[in-house]
């Protein structure tokens, strides 16, 4: 992967979105939302408050990079080159987080467990259809940004940092995955570690094939995937008032 140039604003930008937010993230805003009791619209207003201010932060990286005038290419925004690696890589990503899935779910007891978790853990997941619908802004947007910040941004910010070798990839694809993962703390250290597998894989798959689109779609799907066991699972524990507004279709 060809090398970019570094300038002060890469690093006060990657010190910003890579280690103040984060952050913030961890010993701020996710202990405070852990008490609360979240309704359907404060659910919307998390959904798109986070989401706008995700893309604020894609839209810096996009200035950024045209300012330096590089190319977008480098940011993984083209078709890429998939070699037999890198589609075994994604063939394993996609076989893990199936297992994952079904052994969150393989019976009515790891059902409750997961419910326990997930009402404790992540009270802001969709549990009406009507949230359902608007986590999708949410997976879209994890999708594309965190795509765009974490493997296309970040990954050739240390590549750049780096010596142009094995431990200088490893490095520069552990170090995004980190970042990326301890940004989720609140869902609990075993999905951090579930996480960081992914970024992992997510990180070489870059490295591999130059290109974060697929990444994108794949990352999208996870989440909506996500999104919709949570709404399967948490509704029944959705207050009448709210279910009666919504025209449930499942």
């Amino acid at each position: 992967m060809n090398e970019i140039e570094l300038g002060i604003f890469d690093h006060i930008l990657v010190f910003i979105l890579g280690v103040i937010l984060p952050l913030f993230a961890i010993f701020q805003a996710q202990p405070d939302m852990k008490e609360v009791s979240f309704d359907t619209q404060m659910k919307k207003q998390i959904y798109y408050g986070n989401g706008i201010f995700q893309w604020i932060c894609v839209g810096l990286i996009l200035l950024l990079w045209w300012g330096y005038s590089r190319p977008f290419t480098a940011l993984g925004l083209q078709i890429g080159e998939w070699s037999a690696v890198a589609w075994s890589l994604l063939g394993l990503f996609i076989a893990l987080y199936l297992f994952d899935v079904w052994w969150e779910i393989r019976n009515p007891e790891k059902i409750a467990e997961t419910k326990a978790t997930w009402l404790k853990e992540i009270p802001i997941l969709p549990a009406t259809f009507e949230e359902f619908r608007h986590f999708l802004f949410v997976a879209f947007t994890a999708g594309v940004c965190e795509e765009i910040i974490f493997r296309g941004y970040f990954i050739p910010y240390f590549l750049a940092l780096n010596e142009n070798n094995e431990l200088g990839n490893w490095l520069s694809v552990i170090i995004p995955a980190c970042m990326f993962a301890f940004g989720h703390m609140y869902q609990g250290n075993k999905a951090v570690l579930k996480i960081m597998v992914m970024a992992v894989i997510f990180g070489w798959i870059f490295l591999l094939t130059k290109s974060i689109l697929l990444l994108m779609f794949v990352h999208f799907l996870v989440d909506v995937v996500g999104g919709f066991l949570a709404y399967k699972i948490l509704k029944s524990d959705t207050p009448k008032s709210i279910n009666t507004s919504e025209n449930e279709i499942i």
